[in-house]
């Protein structure tokens, strides 16, 4: 069965979002999407889900995925480039080799940085 691109990519957004499969599953239904697309789709993906390896990481770190340049977004699998813990916000460069890893991770350590700071006057 062909499954409808928009279908994909709202489970997608879900999916992102950490919403659990079978809510994204009702979601995808209640917003009209064909029950059969949404049934096929949300089986074939717990089906991949459950042969993948598990992350690398546990639920206190945040995995960021870069798109390097070059790098085709069409069948492109997602991989983890920078690993922030939520406790500490200390990052851990995963592709190092890489350039953008340097540029987004020293954005990110600003955002941290700023985050901080402003969240420190309220205690104050």
């Amino acid at each position: 069965m062909d499954i409808d691109y928009n279908l994909v990519q709202r489970a997608q957004m879900l999916l992102t979002l950490e919403h659990p499969l079978n809510q994204v599953r009702e979601i995808l239904i209640r917003e009209g999407y064909p029950q059969e697309q949404v049934v096929e789709l949300m089986n074939a993906t717990e089906e991949v889900l459950n042969y993948l390896v598990p992350p690398q990481y546990d639920e206190h770190k945040i995995g960021i995925d870069i798109l390097h340049p070059g790098e085709k977004v069409e069948g492109r699998k997602p991989t983890v480039d920078i690993l922030i813990d939520k406790r500490s916000g200390r990052l851990e460069l995963i592709t190092p080799h890489q350039p953008e890893t340097w540029r987004v991770a020293n954005e990110v350590r600003k955002a941290i940085k700023r985050q901080r700071q402003s969240g420190m006057k309220h205690f104050h």
